[in-house]
């Protein structure tokens, strides 16, 4: 059975032969080849993929490659949460819109002109985020500054065209093989509302603009509607086998009852349209979940990625796979510290280790892999070690020795 087999069984609530183990090592290999401290049996110029095949894993394809860029086109709209990537399946296209860019240093400052105005953003990509891997830039200055930008951000919103590209994608899918599933993007933010808080506000100017200007936040997610119903029906109708759409949910940000009428609608309708097609949707779950496991379980999602427990979350995997109800698969249970000397000896690494598979027992609706993703420094052996654990304990249904 290859490993894009035992996945999708997993994701289906189906038994495959074995556990799936699917190492996310992306930052890590960013950061050690830019620095030239991957380890030494690797030869020059060794690609991600060759190390997870050393490694014994399948491929982590959910989070796409932010630093592959084709050309500016690509990742120039990051202000407005636009991204046109290798292996995407879609294109966003801004029509009545004049796009002013200009460049300074690490710095990137973007206007867009429009009948109603003008609004700018500011985005960062600085040698220390590329000494730590991190591969996506940062919103230093926000699309929206005033109230007036609100409808300004709408008119773009409502007149962009979500044109399909399915031929980027399947060459993404022909990559990545059976050695894992090739996940389509949709967007990092789930909702429209969503969106706002993510992409054109900081996150805590965000909270008091529901408060001082809940009509035009309320507007805005009304203009950002046809823009999700395009890329609904688009990523429902592409060829792929796992659709992600959704990240970085969170018990404090997005707050239960915020995830209740601002997410969780977006997710179903969805889910709703991939599952009349035979497709899954699969969203990042990154963040403290303890209280959204229960919306999660009734959200639609058939897999919640990078799910995360103690010591780096209040939750226990127990805890999650009970309120899931086996409802959805559990992607991720290895907290990124289990890979930190620093955080965890060798023997408390395997004491952790032993209990976190005790708790997948019997390994039904799980894919184990590193929440959030593999750090810079991890001790990389430990990976190799967890391979050598689902060859001995992942035999499904799982038994754990005494």
């Amino acid at each position: 059975m290859t490993p894009k087999e035992r996945m999708l069984r997993a994701a289906r609530g189906e038994w495959a032969d074995i556990l799936p183990w699917v190492p996310r090592i992306d930052l890590w290999y960013n950061a050690n080849s830019l620095q030239g401290t991957l380890p030494a049996k690797y030869r020059r110029g060794v690609t991600l993929d060759e190390i997870a095949d050393d490694i014994g894993g399948g491929y982590h394809k959910i989070v796409p490659d932010f630093l592959n860029a084709r050309s500016p086109e690509d990742t120039v709209d990051r202000g407005l949460g636009i991204f046109r990537l290798k292996g995407m399946p879609y294109r966003a296209e801004l029509a009545g819109v004049e796009r002013e860019v200009k460049k300074e240093g690490n710095a990137t400052f973007v206007t867009y002109h429009t009948p109603l105005g003008s609004i700018s953003c500011k985005i960062l990509y600085t040698e220390e985020m590329k000494r730590a891997g991190v591969s996506i830039t940062w919103i230093s200055e926000h699309v929206i500054k005033d109230p007036q930008d609100y409808k300004i951000v709408g008119y773009i919103f409502k007149n962009i065209k979500v044109i399909p590209d399915y031929e980027n994608y399947l060459e993404f899918q022909r990559q990545v093989g059976d050695k894992g599933f090739a996940a389509a993007r949709g967007l990092a933010a789930a909702s429209p509302m969503q969106q706002i808080m993510r992409d054109f506000l900081d996150a805590t100017q965000f909270y008091l603009e529901m408060y001082d200007h809940p009509q035009e936040m309320r507007q805005l997610c009304e203009d950002l509607e046809p823009y999700y119903d395009q890329l609904f029906q688009v990523l429902a109708n592409s060829p792929a086998e796992v659709v992600f759409h959704g990240s970085n949910f969170d018990e404090m940000i997005t707050y239960p009852p915020f995830f209740r009428n601002y997410i969780m609608p977006y997710l179903q309708r969805l889910a709703d349209m991939l599952h009349a097609r035979g497709k899954l949707l699969i969203c990042h779950c990154d963040g403290e979940n303890q209280g959204l496991l229960d919306l999660i379980a009734e959200s639609g999602m058939d897999i919640a990625e990078a799910i995360c427990p103690q010591p780096m979350t209040k939750v226990t995997i127990s805890e999650v796979k009970k309120s899931f109800k086996g409802k959805v698969t559990i992607f991720g249970g290895v907290p990124s510290v289990a890979l930190l000397d620093q955080s965890m000896s060798d023997e408390e690494f395997e004491r952790f280790m032993k209990n976190l598979f005790q708790e997948i027992v019997p390994g039904d609706r799980f894919i184990l892999g590193i929440s959030d993703t593999t750090p810079p420094d991890a001790k990389f052996e430990r990976l190799f070690r967890i391979t050598e654990m689902v060859q001995g304990w992942g035999k499904l249904p799982m038994k754990m020795p005494k």
